[in-house]
């Protein structure tokens, strides 16, 4: 086992799985933007590694030891009032030049540059959440492929409740995407928290287990997707992305391409390699 603690993630790497843990248990693993560096630098690192098949993200208990995931932002540590007059509105009109020429974005968040990262990644990712997890956090786990919870979990958006915002990282956007659109608004207009048999009944989670097993069980199901062929798995994580965004037959174009694109990688792994003609 390898491990790399940082200032604020724990990050190992075990075999073939690495784990992420949000290590900031005074502020309840609230996202700095230190922290947003690090991840990112982490998500970097695990994309480049081809030993790597898949990866959880985590979240350390608080210091009287019970579980929690992520509380958002770190609002306490950002410098809300730092930027000179008019430069907000100038960043947001930037970036919707950018978006409107179809550029590559530059004018964004921090917190969306790095969820859509990790959203976008070859590498399969399982956000393990127990304990609080809301607003930033919620886009956090959002952004990643599949969502483990604990028995004491409580996911919430509190960008409208609290803030008088709606959130700029994912959640107005992934939320309505993963479950209905529906309960999507009544989870961010309310600010109500979605507990452990919700969030799997309503498609939040995948699955959950008690808070002593969670990370134990969630090992068990990355190590059976890690056993799984990388170029399959990354393959089938293109595909089912990008399925909503196109019509069947398009999707299954799609697939097509990516299967024969394996296939063909195959049939070059296990070719011989051809003889050097200046052999004897």
């Amino acid at each position: 086992m390898k491990i790399k603690k940082y200032a604020n993630i724990e990050f190992e790497i075990e075999d073939s799985i690495a784990i992420i843990t949000l290590n900031r248990p005074k502020s309840l693993n609230a996202l700095s933007m230190d922290l947003i560096d690090e991840l990112e630098s982490i998500l970097m690192e695990i994309e480049a590694n081809k030993d790597i098949h898949v990866f959880i993200i985590t979240g350390s208990n608080r210091t009287d030891g019970r579980p929690n995931f992520c509380a958002g932002a770190d609002i306490k540590n950002r410098e809300m009032n730092s930027s000179p007059s008019g430069e907000p509105l100038l960043h947001t009109i930037d970036a919707l030049r950018e978006f409107s020429a179809e550029l590559v974005l530059q004018h964004q968040s921090r917190y969306n540059h790095v969820f859509t990262y990790l959203e976008n990644m070859s590498t399969p990712s399982i956000a393990v959440v127990d304990g609080i997890c809301t607003t930033g956090g919620l886009e956090l786990i959002l952004s990643c492929d599949l969502r483990i919870v604990g028995e004491a979990v409580e996911i919430s958006d509190w960008h409208t409740k609290n803030l008088q915002v709606i959130g700029g990282a994912g959640a107005t956007t992934r939320l309505p995407k993963l479950i209905n659109a529906s309960k999507a608004k009544e989870i961010l207009w309310t600010g109500k928290i979605v507990r452990t048999n919700e969030a799997v009944d309503i498609g939040l989670a995948n699955m959950q287990f008690s808070s002593k097993k969670l990370l134990e069980e969630s090992k068990i199901i990355a190590k059976n997707i890690a056993s799984m062929s990388p170029y399959a798995i990354s393959a089938s994580k293109a595909v089912v992305n990008k399925a909503s965004e196109q019509s069947t037959q398009e999707s299954i174009r799609f697939a097509q391409v990516w299967s024969a694109l394996i296939a063909a990688q195959k049939e070059a792994n296990n070719a011989d390699l051809p003889k050097n003609p200046l052999e004897k």
